[in-house]
């Protein structure tokens, strides 16, 4: 359902989960600094990103005066604060590199040079 705030800005409420394509969730994988092609072991945390409700108080909202027509931004209706990332976008970095710190602490390097 959307709210039309006048002629430039549409307030999107999601009523269901959204299902992210699999260009979505590569795309938002190299945003929060995954290697696609390496880490594919973390592509269900870009999943839940890109999937992940907007917290309240927040809003997505669709600038219809945009040159680009899915431009989305996102606004706080309680500051008045507005966004281009979405708000959960730090929470999902940090979750990436929390993950990341653990592999290399737990990966050991074996005489040789093989990991153990």
């Amino acid at each position: 359902m959307a709210m039309d705030l006048g002629n430039r800005v549409v307030v999107i409420d999601a009523e269901e989960p959204r299902v992210p394509s699999e260009d979505e969730v590569k795309e938002y994988a190299a945003f929060l600094g995954i290697d696609v092609e390496n880490e594919p072991h973390l592509l269900y945390i870009a999943w839940e990103g890109v999937a992940a409700p907007v917290p309240h108080p927040w809003k997505a909202c669709h600038n219809l005066d945009a040159e680009n027509e899915d431009e989305i931004f996102y606004f706080n209706f309680e500051t008045g604060q507005s966004s281009w990332d979405h708000p959960a976008d730090e929470t999902y970095r940090a979750l990436v590199q929390d993950k990341k710190r653990v592999k290399r602490e737990t990966t050991t390097t074996a005489p040789g040079g093989k990991a153990g």
